[in-house]
């Protein structure tokens, strides 16, 4: 590869809304880096999909491995999307458990920021984009993840507006907040019933649950295709902000 190769970071990029984002991205660039804290777990049968086993709250494994990325191709774009999410009273929200969320929903997308946006700078204006998952839970709280989750996803847009005037004009920041979407998260965690779901997606607009791909195909729009667009947040919900 050469030095002008463009690369794209996903975070989360095992299932879900990140499996789905490096499936689109890898079309538009020659290197996806994937950033999970498991790895192993998906065969991409693509030269240009590497796997690295990364905890997002480390700042020295983050480092490490933007350095292993930008040995071989320059990141023209992150997506932050690594999240995770329990069902958690507040009676029964420990500190522990908060800085847990927080650490991972929040700081882990600091942390990969930091990391990538020196290099996007350096390379002069328009070199980056850096799009932030979040989720419809930070503007109208969480239905059923709990305080700790719809608060780290709040602080995600207080984050993107931030990046946004501290790294312009070399980098876009921008945001997507996602609903309900058929994720692992959704359906493997226990926060929803199958007749609830079913009774929620009923009341939306569009009367059903979103797609990992429908997500992904507005995060590489943010990538690429928003040249006039920084410190917005996208909603991706099937109108869920209408009810």
């Amino acid at each position: 590869m050469t030095d002008h190769q463009r690369a794209a970071i996903v975070t989360g990029a095992s299932s879900g809304i990140g499996r789905a984002v490096v499936e689109r991205l890898r079309a538009d660039y020659d290197y996806v880096a994937c950033f999970d804290i498991e790895t192993g777990e998906t065969d991409w049968d693509d030269e240009r999909v590497h796997e690295f086993a990364v905890d997002v709250r480390d700042p020295d494994a983050v480092a490490d491995a933007v350095t292993a990325v930008e040995s071989v191709a320059d990141v023209a774009a992150l997506v932050n999307n690594a999240g995770i999410s329990r069902a958690v009273s507040l009676a029964d929200l420990d500190p522990d458990e908060w800085d847990r969320v927080l650490g991972v929903n929040l700081k882990g997308q600091y942390v990969v920021a930091r990391a990538v946006a020196p290099g996007m700078v350096e390379r002069g204006e328009g070199a980056g984009a850096i799009v932030n998952v979040s989720s419809v839970a930070g503007l109208r709280g969480s239905a059923t993840g709990g305080v700790h989750y719809s608060s780290s996803k709040a602080g995600v847009f207080g984050l993107t507006k931030g990046l946004a005037k501290q790294l312009g004009p070399e980098v876009r920041v921008n945001c997507v907040a996602p609903g309900l979407v058929e994720t692992p998260l959704l359906t493997e965690s226990n926060l929803w019933t199958e007749e609830a779901l079913a009774e929620y997606a009923a009341e939306l607009p569009l009367e059903r649950i979103g797609t990992p791909e429908e997500v992904a195909e507005v995060v590489a729009f943010l990538c690429d295709g928003a040249g006039y667009m920084t410190g917005t947040v996208l909603t991706v919900d099937g109108g869920s902000m209408l009810r």
